[in-house]
């Protein structure tokens, strides 16, 4: 579904998202709970007929200084030893 939308009429959407100053967010509730969550997601995922993610590999700054600024960290940038 697409929608041609007017800046202000965009604008007054996304702001209707905001929460009040000092509302209280609820992140996680249900499932998602961090005292249910390893009992009930598998149960979610089978329903869904989702594979269940593995373990995400761990990230080091170097892997993320190489992969965004293109710059092993360990290479002298004087003498590029």
């Amino acid at each position: 579904q697409q929608e041609t939308l007017s800046q202000a009429d965009m604008l007054r959407r996304v702001v209707q998202h905001i929460p009040e100053k000092h509302f209280r967010m609820i992140r996680y509730f249900g499932f998602l709970a961090n005292r249910v969550c390893g009992q009930y997601l598998p149960k979610v995922y089978e329903a869904l007929k989702m594979a269940t993610p593995g373990p995400t590999p761990k990230l080091y700054f170097v892997q993320m200084a190489k992969a965004f600024l293109n710059v092993d960290p360990f290479r002298c940038v004087l003498c590029g030893a």
